[in-house]
């Protein structure tokens, strides 16, 4: 193991003289070889903390590896950060698996370590077998992008990635080193679990036993096409896809010009991006989107984590799914009412109240009789234009080309379904309706709207 370790190290330049580095310690195997390994390494004077996260799982179990990790780096002379979480109740809150939960909290506190000392890099113990059985759910997930598990990621090193358990287990006897077992390695209900203790030995026992290296070299094989295409996929996104705030548009006339291979990887790129993660992006979701270059506008399709591909014209749009808060506030005479969907006061009153509001002048016989309010958007809404006649509000957005989201935005004024001001739909104005214009010498009335 240490001689590979070595090898690791030096092909991918994890290590520099003088380093701190935050270390992952469980107490397992493969975690307590990694620290005792870097901590001889005393020709690179390395600054090593551990970090150990007890995740309220395992009962008593969890505790005896916490209080394992304390002796074992009072023996070394390693400083040991521990940290307790109840991965459970957190898996719960955020939606995710106890798994996920674990995972996402672990790394966490160890890039907070990591600021906190003002350290350049995180070691973790992930190992070949992990490598095998990572590509074997990136596989079975058949959304492309083998990439098993990198010797570096960012600020996290993997010494280790390299060698086999088999190694490490005999690294530990060679210096007696004790180490944890986890109880629940030997239970399927975690998916890894049954790739690691059922399919693989199965694979290996029927149809490859060097199963290890053919994945191994798949991968490999895969990094180096990866990058190549990924750089084309890289130089397309930074010639035409816009980034905005909570966003992305693609742009379909550019995406058109690519070959389906890029295209693909564009789409699942760019979801991976908005969702910072690629665990649940499935082939179909990456279909799905771009199928959407043939949909008619406004047409959406569901992506995880609460994000939406829609078709807006001449994009697509992925973003997240925002609830409609649907209101309705009548509006009585010279009666002044503040609206926070819009942040204005809304009026009708005899006179005008406020000198610099917007002003729309009304025939008070057409409204005469009629409940007049601020609301969001209702089935069978209409509006009236002198020029075109009544248009159905779906009809009239279809027309000005406005996304799904600026119609969902949309503020109206309304006599029933007879639309007399549309807001919030990004016009400097708002957009009037002609219908309650008065005639000649009808009796009118004041429509205001104004800011504080």
């Amino acid at each position: 193991m240490q001689k590979q370790a070595l090898a690791t190290i030096a092909e991918h330049n994890l290590l520099a003289h003088g380093d701190g580095i935050v270390v992952g310690l469980s107490g397992g195997a493969d975690s307590v070889a990694l620290t005792h390994f870097l901590c001889n390494l005393t020709e690179l004077d390395l600054k090593i903390i551990c970090v150990h996260v007890h995740h309220g799982l395992r009962g008593d179990e969890a505790d005896r590896d916490a209080r394992f990790c304390e002796e074992f780096c009072k023996q070394l002379g390693v400083e040991l950060v521990t940290i307790q979480i109840d991965a459970a109740k957190e898996a719960r809150k955020m939606g995710i698996t106890v798994e996920e939960s674990g995972r996402f909290f672990r790394y966490n506190h160890f890039y907070e370590e990591r600021f906190r000392r003002g350290f350049g890099k995180i070691a973790v113990a992930h190992n070949r077998n992990d490598v095998v059985e990572t590509i074997i759910m990136q596989i079975a997930r058949g959304s492309g992008g083998i990439r098993g598990i990198p010797a570096i990621n960012r600020h996290v090193i993997r010494p280790l990635i390299d060698a086999s358990r088999d190694d490490i287990i005999a690294y530990c006897d060679e210096h007696k080193l004790a180490y944890c077992s986890d109880s629940t390695n030997n239970s399927n209900d975690y998916t890894r679990n049954w790739v690691r203790n059922f399919l693989i030995p199965q694979i290996k026992d029927n149809l490859n036993p060097s199963l290890d290296d053919a994945l191994l070299r798949l991968a490999k094989i895969s990094a180096a096409e990866n990058k190549y295409l990924d750089d084309i996929t890289k130089n397309a996104n930074e010639t035409w896809l816009i980034t905005e705030d909570d966003l992305v548009l693609i742009n379909l006339e550019a995406l058109a010009r690519h070959d389906l291979a890029i295209r693909r990887r564009i789409i699942r790129n760019v979801i991976a991006e908005m969702l910072c993660d690629m665990k649940d992006i499935t082939f179909d979701h990456v279909e799905s989107v771009l199928a959407l270059a043939n949909a008619q506008s406004g047409k959406r399709v569901s992506l995880p984590k609460g994000y939406v591909a829609e078709k807006q014209y001449h994009h697509i749009c992925i973003k997240v799914l925002a609830d409609i808060e649907e209101f309705s506030v009548i509006l009585h005479e010279n009666t002044p009412i503040f609206v926070p969907q819009i942040g204005s006061w809304v009026c009708i009153c005899d006179v005008p109240q406020v000198e610099n509001a917007f002003t729309k002048v009304l025939d008070c016989g057409k409204i005469t009789g009629c409940v007049v309010q601020v609301r969001t958007r209702l089935a069978g809404d209409r509006i009236f234009f002198n020029t075109v006649g009544t248009k159905k509000i779906k009809d009239f957005f279809i027309d000005k080309k406005m996304s799904r989201e600026m119609r969902e935005k949309a503020v109206f004024i309304a006599c029933e379904r007879d639309i007399i001001l549309i807001m919030g739909v990004g016009t400097e104005k708002p957009i009037e309706s002609h219908k309650f214009n008065p005639e000649n010498d009808s009796k009118t009335i004041y429509l205001q709207i104004w800011n504080d």
